[in-house]
């Protein structure tokens, strides 16, 4: 699923191991013609969920230098 959503320009969505019954019940829906809402759903849950985890990591990992910081009035401050 994964190599599908990157080959069209979307982010990996990662599923929980806890999300993995709900993930394949959804499917087997998806795949029987009952509906796709639960599916798509899911992994939009997942997708949010996995974006603000790559956020936090990146926010971590690569810190703002002060000077491109917003100062209370919006500018940025002058170093």
């Amino acid at each position: 699923m994964n190599l599908m959503l990157i080959r069209y320009g979307y982010p990996p969505v990662a599923v929980r191991a806890e999300d993995r019954p709900a993930y394949s019940a959804a499917l087997q829906m998806a795949r029987a013609g009952v509906g796709v809402e639960g599916f798509d759903r899911l992994l939009y849950e997942r997708l949010d969920a996995s974006l603000r985890d790559s956020i936090s990591a990146s926010r971590e990992a690569l810190p703002v230098p002060r000077a491109a910081l917003p100062n209370f009035d919006g500018k940025l401050s002058q170093p």
